[in-house]
């Protein structure tokens, strides 16, 4: 399953922060400073959707995070995250910012300005998505920078999320993207329920086009059940629209069983485009942790991809197969 350890402050937040032995440095009585990160290695084998098949030996995203806290007072604690990805297969020196938040966490919940992941991903996209490398396909969301979110706290079992995001698409700063979106969770205990939508910026202040030309919301809702100790299931509908009246609809299934050494997981996916032929997408995977905050995996994924769907490029990957390693620090 996915293995994203969070800061114990960046959990809402939603970076690829430090694992669970990050080093931890006081700097002061009230400040914090947490350095960690981790190492993600893949061999891949694809099939595309015009029948051509590659392998290849990959670093899927190893980064070093760095990470700050420091309480304010009167209950209010601020942190900051800067997130570096470089190639651990690589032979040059090319470390580059990835991403980074500042915010803000009291008794009203939590502010973070930055580079959060998408609420809507969160809490609908991922609920189906136990996987590292094998995601079925899903809807097209509003980037992850330049966002201001809130998450609210757990109000008896529910709460939610408001985020935004501001974006300037030119040097001369005419064209303005703007996303709303907003997601919800209620939290029964053994199931949770949640639904979210995205606006995607399709239209920006001035009411013209703008990235997202032609395009419109997506809508979703998720429910996540814990069925016993060792097994989860989860299922979604989510559907993306357009301002021409077309529309995409995912329903997915998925599972994870936790075996003791590592989990077993899979999902299915109905996927039901209104130009375009639907597809029958699965995927399976396992992982085994040989040490602590030392991980392998094997995923298989089938997205049933043909260039005789007119929502198909040549270059689309049909099948997967992937063996990786996750080490995180």
């Amino acid at each position: 399953m996915k293995h994203a350890p969070k800061l114990a402050l960046l959990v809402a937040a939603g970076m690829a922060s430090a694992g669970a032995q990050a080093a931890e440095f006081e700097v002061s009585e009230n400040t914090t400073l947490t350095l960690g990160g981790e190492v993600v290695l893949n061999y891949l084998y694809e099939k595309r959707a015009d029948g051509d098949n590659s392998t290849k030996f990959v670093d899927d995203g190893s980064k070093v995070v760095i990470g700050g806290t420091r309480d304010l007072g009167n209950g209010i604690t601020a942190f900051a995250e800067a997130e570096f990805e470089y190639n651990t297969l690589g032979n040059n020196d090319d470390v580059k910012r990835d991403g980074s938040i500042l915010g803000f966490v009291g008794d009203f919940g939590e502010v973070a300005i930055g580079a959060s992941d998408n609420v809507f991903e969160d809490l609908i996209s991922d609920a189906v998505d136990p996987f590292e490398n094998a995601t079925l396909e899903q809807v097209s969301l509003t980037d992850e920078d330049s966002m201001i979110t809130y998450y609210s706290p757990d109000m008896d079992g529910f709460s939610f999320r408001l985020q935004g995001r501001h974006k300037n698409e030119d040097t001369n700063q005419s064209n303005t993207e703007v996303s709303l979106i907003a997601a919800a969770e209620y939290d029964f205990g053994p199931v949770a329920l949640a639904a979210a939508y995205d606006s995607r910026g399709s239209i920006d202040a001035n009411g013209n086009d703008n990235e997202f030309t032609s395009q419109d919301h997506v809508v979703g809702i998720a429910a996540v059940a814990q069925l016993s100790d060792r097994l989860e299931a989860s299922a979604r509908f989510a559907q993306e629209n357009d301002q021409a009246g077309n529309d995409k609809d995912f329903t997915a299934i998925a599972f994870s069983y936790n075996y003791g050494a590592g989990d077993l997981y899979g999902a299915a996916q109905s996927y039901d485009p209104s130009n375009g032929s639907s597809k029958s997408q699965v995927a399976a995977g396992v992982n085994y942790e040989i040490a602590s905050d030392v991980l392998i995996f094997a995923e298989y994924g089938n997205l049933d991809r043909k260039l005789s769907d007119g929502d198909v490029e040549a270059g689309d990957t049909d099948k997967l197969g992937v063996a990786g390693l996750i080490y995180e620090f």
